[in-house]
This record gives structure tokens, C-alpha cells and sequence, in this order.
């Protein structure tokens, strides 16, 4: 769609572009006066995110966040080592994975850099009020969604019923890259694995083999590899409400989506004509997939309402 100088939303792209082409400005003069490259900057901001989020960082993870090949890669891991920002560890559940944590140094590095920026910013968004910065951050999560480096491609999705060894399978994923409370229903304060939340989630996925209890469970396989969960819980003869969950490093690769269009299918084959799904105003990911799959977003509050008609 072609865009004229009369755009409502024209202004507002300008004014993006020169609040990011200045913050560009700002990091890479940071960069060159504590004798690091830009690129390097940005791994460690990178890396500093996927700690804050707790995120397992692999090489191959950083290469889709910086859009380089693995021999570059490897080659800036190797710079922030000797540097002393970085550290290359083994997983202790496979063996096989290099995981990249930052050290102490590029906390402080970091910090040294974005503090008191941050600072700054939080003292700006107090002139606002809850309502004001709840509309900020859907816009800022929309703009997201166009212009992330990972934007989805169309990766090939199968939605796998379950049984005992894929559950064992999921679980696995469960363990290594989301938390108890992201899978099942536990209580709140329940954030960490341990062998008892493990048998809950066996049990728990084990109470809907086959369609049980009106809810039919499918692990989401994408291109081989298991990523994560989604459900139909049939409501009525015409409607259906599904979930989903990924694990962290699924994210951002249009995996959500693709299982979802999967799941309209396997629902319009079971006679739905609709498919609800509640989520909230911060879930920009659910949000997309919902939006991109068509369907029609009710928001009260932080509450989101997805309806999509099938057919």
C-alpha cells in the first residue's frame, strides 16, 4: 500500500527513525572508546537480555540475533572471551550445547552504558498514566513485530498427538527452555524444576491422551524438532478454546503461528466453527499470531479476547 506526505502515522516513522539512528550514534562511540566494535556492543546487549530473560544463549542463537554466519560468530564469541565479557560453558543436559553467559564485566560495562539512559526514560514515562503507557506499549510492540531481525519465515510444522514417549519428549524441551507456570497449572510461586514438577506435568498431560476430558493435546514439531504445546479444549459442538506454549528459543520464528494455523485445521476437520483464546495485552507474540491467522481481538483492560471463525 502506498503511503502519502498526509499519513497520520508518517510523522511518527520519522521520529523512530531519528530516536534510533541517535541511539546507533550513542552505542558506537561507546563501543569505540572501550575498544570494542558495534557488533560486538550489540552481542553483548543481546546476551544481557537473554540473561534477564533467562534465555539459554548458544552460538547458533547469537547468529540469528546478529544476522552473521558461524565463522563470525565464532570469531566475536572469541573476542568477548579474551575480553573477559563472556564465558563458554557446556549444558549439563546435553553435552553437546555451548551456552554463552555474560560476566560481571559486561554487567558493568553494560550498566555503564544503558544506566543512565534508563534512568532517564523511566523519569520521562512517569508524566504518563497507566492507560497512556499500556497504548505506548502496544504501539511499540506492533512496530516490533515489523521491523525484528528474526521476523518470521514459514517454517514446516507438525502437530504431534500425544502419547507417553512425546511426552517424555516435551518434557524435556518443558525443563531446558520454559518454567513450570509457562506449561501447566501450578501454583504461583512454583518457578523452578524439580522431580515433583516433573511427574505433575507427565500426570497433567497424561489426564488428555487421546482427546480425554475434551481436550486434545498436540506437541508442535517444527522442522524435526520438538519446540513446544498447543491444545483444543472443545467447548461445544461449533466453538473450541486453545493455548499454546514455546520454548524460549522457538520464539520469534513464526512457529506460534504456523501451529496455529495447523490446529484450524485439525479443528475444522473435527466440525469447530470457531476457535477462542484469552491471552493479554503483553503477550505481543500470541497477539501476532492471533491477528496474522485472522482473528478478531476484544481488549478489556490488560485482557485480550481472540475470536477466529473457521471457514
Amino acid at each position: 500500500m502506498d503511503v502519502d506526505d498526509g499519513d497520520a502515522g508518517l510523522e511518527l516513522v520519522h521520529l523512530l527513525r531519528r530516536i534510533t539512528g541517535r541511539l546507533d550514534l550513542m552505542a558506537a562511540e561507546f563501543a569505540a572508546a572501550n575498544g570494542l566494535h558495534p557488533t560486538d556492543l550489540r552481542a553483548l546487549m543481546h546476551l544481557l537480555d537473554a540473561r534477564r530473560e533467562e534465555v539459554p544463549a548458544t552460538p547458533g542463537w547469537l547468529s540469528g540475533k546478529l544476522a552473521l554466519n558461524s565463522a563470525s560468530v565464532t570469531a566475536l564469541v572469541d573476542r568477548l572471551v579474551r575480553a573477559g565479557y563472556v564465558r563458554r560453558t557446556r549444558d549439563n543436559r546435553d553435552r553437546r550445547r555451548v551456552l554463552l553467559s555474560v560476566q560481571d564485566d559486561a554487567i558493568r560495562l553494560g550498566w555503564s552504558f544503558y544506566g543512565g539512559l534508563i534512568t532517564d526514560m523511566v523519569d520521562a514515562m512517569r508524566e504518563f498514566d497507566g492507560a497512556e503507557l499500556a497504548l505506548a506499549r502496544r504501539f511499540l510492540d506492533r512496530i516490533h513485530d515489523v521491523v525484528r531481525a528474526d521476523k518470521p519465515t514459514n517454517p514446516t510444522v507438525r502437530l504431534v498427538p500425544l502419547d507417553e514417549a512425546t511426552t517424555e519428549r516435551l518434557l524435556s524441551v518443558a525443563v531446558h527452555e520454559a518454567r513450570p507456570i509457562d506449561v501447566m497449572p501450578v501454583p504461583d510461586s512454583t518457578s523452578t524444576w524439580t522431580p515433583a514438577t516433573e511427574n505433575a506435568f507427565r500426570e497433567f498431560h497424561r489426564a488428555h491422551f487421546h482427546g480425554a476430558n475434551g481436550t486434545v493435546m498436540y506437541a508442535v514439531e517444527a522442522e524435526g524438532s520438538l519446540t513446544g504445546m498447543i491444545r483444543m479444549a472443545r467447548l461445544s459442538q461449533d466453538e473450541a478454546e486453545t493455548g499454546m506454549w514455546l520454548g524460549r528459543s522457538a520464539r520469534g520464528k513464526g512457529i506460534g503461528t504456523a501451529a496455529l494455523r495447523a490446529l484450524v485445521t485439525e479443528a475444522a476437520a473435527a466440525g469447530v466453527r470457531t476457535i477462542v483464546a484469552d491471552t493479554s495485552t503483553g503477550n505481543a507474540a500470541a497477539l501476532g499470531a492471533l491477528r496474522t491467522c485472522g482473528a478478531t481481538l476484544t481488549h478489556r483492560g490488560d485482557d485480550v479476547r481472540a475470536e477466529l471463525p473457521i471457514g
